[in-house]
């Protein structure tokens, strides 16, 4: 191993290592609540040293942002290219998410709940990084979507409207169980299966009088 690669894996080690403090800090304290000072303490970094690495706490927060994005791209991209028709497609991208959910929270509670602290801040620079994750992991959906139209498997609506509808549903419920949890009498996996069925519902072409509908499992 060359000088200068073991020097770059080095470096990326320690920006891991502070992304770690900064995300556990960012959960149990808030982003607001969490200083530069706080990171740097947690990660056994001077705060001299720490800006070595990160310019700020918001870019800080757009690298936890990436990592967990970039995860979530891939499970999503390898669970529809495992399934056949465009329902089944979509049924596995929900699948992915709820995976994700289950084994990161942190990133659903940095990425919605947390978020609008974060984002006024943001420089136009993390701004653009930050969409162009979450363009990349809607794009999945609108081209599988938009492939299954052509093949007359579901409705032909725009994809991006597809895309849009099936994001609002699945965040929204997630949003709704992680403010008003208490108020369900189901939980939320429930409410998503249920939420899943009615959007298949929408955009599944129908064959001939059948009127069939498809319900998840």
């Amino acid at each position: 191993m060359s000088t200068r690669h073991r020097v770059a894996q080095e470096r990326q080690a320690r920006m891991e290592l502070i992304l770690d403090s900064a995300e556990k800090l960012f959960v149990a304290k808030g982003y607001s609540e969490t200083s530069i000072n706080d990171i740097a303490e947690d990660a056994d970094f001077s705060r001299t040293s720490l800006y070595q690495y990160f310019n700020s706490k918001e870019e800080m927060y757009i690298g936890i942002l990436e990592r967990y994005t970039d995860l979530l791209i891939e499970g999503v991209t390898r669970a529809t290219a495992a399934a056949s028709a465009t329902p089944d497609k979509i049924k596995a991208f929900l699948e992915a998410m709820r995976q994700m959910k289950d084994e990161n929270p942190s990133f659903f509670e940095l990425y919605f709940i947390q978020r609008h602290q974060v984002e006024p801040r943001l420089s136009p620079q993390l701004r653009t990084i930050l969409n162009a994750k979450r363009r990349t992991l809607e794009n999945v959906f609108r081209d599988f979507y938009r492939r299954g139209a052509e093949r007359g498997e579901v409705r032909e609506i725009r994809a991006k409207d597809a895309s849009n509808l099936f994001f609002a549903q699945v965040t929204g419920m997630m949003l709704l169980h992680q403010y008003y949890e208490e108020e369900f009498d189901v939980t939320l996996d429930e409410h998503l299966d249920k939420s899943l069925q009615m959007y298949l519902e929408f955009v599944e072409k129908k064959s001939g009088n059948t009127n069939r509908h498809r319900n998840d499992e």
